[in-house]
């Protein structure tokens, strides 16, 4: 028989899954937007941001929310509107609309992620970072169908091919709701820290481990963003930007699944440090290249990328164990803010320069997120009791 922590596990990663179906489908349809609307790079870049700024700078208000109140309902309540909101960018008929639409969506994933993320942990127990992973596999999923889902309604019902998102989020919203049931609040996720006071050391290492997640995350909004743009420059199809997004996120989930596991046995900032290391000249390798090989290098991209989003949860939580929601708030919400505002600036260079030139500097961001994590690493081992 399932334990309720297994059948909860699941659940939210389901949820997960429905929140990332309902919000990235975006690069896919961006080819669209911008013949439909007349989009510039720029303006790309500048929705890009809002939606990042959005979903940043709401999920550490909602992860103290968390902290308090039952994650459940949050939880079941961000999958309901951003399903509702995001399924309405087909009718848009303006940029500003449509910035508008984007804005309000961002909410939804705002409310959703860090008390899912309490929720994740809790159901882990000693394995958290498996638990992570399972939850962040479900997101890469809903990542991966996302454009997939979206394109193919696109055949049917043109651009409003996006209101097939929203029957979806209602429905795993409320199952979400009904088979959670009554779930712990985040101080007793960590029961054998609930009473640790949060010293400096503490404060210190989740300032560095956020500004590498914000390294990342400039890295990892951007490149999906001008990923289906870059290969409808090369002359490929909408559809075959849709299909290496797809491949993108798809390979992400292995990471996911990969890297929590893995931080369990071999160390969680190693392996984050490895993964920012390798992803540098990646991205110079995928602009020089095209056909298989490049292919492989956006697989080898989603990979990287994947191991680091339970890594970032866990280490964040382990951190400030007696507050977990807000550390996963901040996290994932502070940590993402600086992927849009990445995303813009490619934008403006990709008008002033080329779109290459843009890709090429995501080398920078992924230095300074290694030389954060290894800050963070000697922060740990000085602090009491760290290794």
């Amino acid at each position: 028989m399932i334990s309720h922590r297994t059948r909860s596990l699941f659940l939210i990663a389901l949820g997960h899954l429905a929140v990332e179906l309902s919000s990235q489908f975006l690069p896919a349809v961006y080819p669209v937007l911008i013949s439909t609307l007349g989009l510039s790079y720029t303006q790309v870049g500048t929705i890009a941001l809002v939606a990042g700024v959005g979903t940043s700078l709401a999920q550490p208000f909602f992860g103290y929310l968390s902290d308090r109140w039952d994650p459940r309902h949050t939880s079941a309540l961000g999958i309901a509107w951003i399903g509702l909101i995001m399924g309405a960018v087909g009718l848009t008929a303006n940029y500003a609309m449509l910035v508008l639409i984007v804005g309000l969506g961002a909410l939804g994933s705002a409310a959703f992620h860090p008390p899912a993320a309490t929720i994740a942990s809790a159901c882990g127990g000693m394995r958290r970072g498996a638990a992570v992973s399972v939850f962040s596999i479900g997101g890469s999923v809903g990542s991966a169908l996302s454009p997939l889902w979206v394109t193919a309604g696109m055949r049917w019902l043109g651009i409003r091919g996006t209101l097939l998102l929203i029957p979806v989020a209602l429905l795993i919203s409320a199952l979400l709701h009904r088979g959670l049931g009554q779930m712990p609040r985040s101080g007793d996720v960590y029961p054998e820290e609930r009473q640790t006071p949060v010293n400096k050391g503490a404060v210190v290492s989740l300032i560095l481990i956020v500004m590498a997640v914000m390294s990342l995350a400039w890295l990892q909004q951007t490149f999906k963003t001008y990923l289906p743009i870059w290969i409808q420059n090369q002359g490929g199809s909408v559809e075959v930007g849709a299909r290496m997004l797809f491949t993108l996120f798809a390979s992400s989930g292995i990471g996911s699944l990969i890297g929590g596991a893995l931080s369990d046995r071999l160390g969680r900032w190693q392996l984050y440090a490895l993964c920012l290391g390798l992803l540098g000249p990646a991205v110079w390798l995928f602009v020089a290249v095209s056909g298989s090989l490049q292919g492989m290098t956006v697989v080898m991209m989603g990979v990287l990328i994947g191991a680091t989003f339970p890594l970032s949860i866990v280490i964040a939580q382990e951190t400030w164990p007696s507050r977990v929601g807000i550390a996963s708030g901040l996290v994932m919400g502070l940590g993402w803010a600086p992927g849009g505002i990445g995303a813009w600036i490619t934008g403006l260079v990709a008008d002033h320069f080329s779109l290459a030139a843009g890709l090429r500097l995501l080398a920078v961001p992924t230095v300074l997120g290694t030389a954060c994590i290894l800050a963070y690493a000697m922060v740990q081992r000085s602090s009491p009791g760290k290794a």
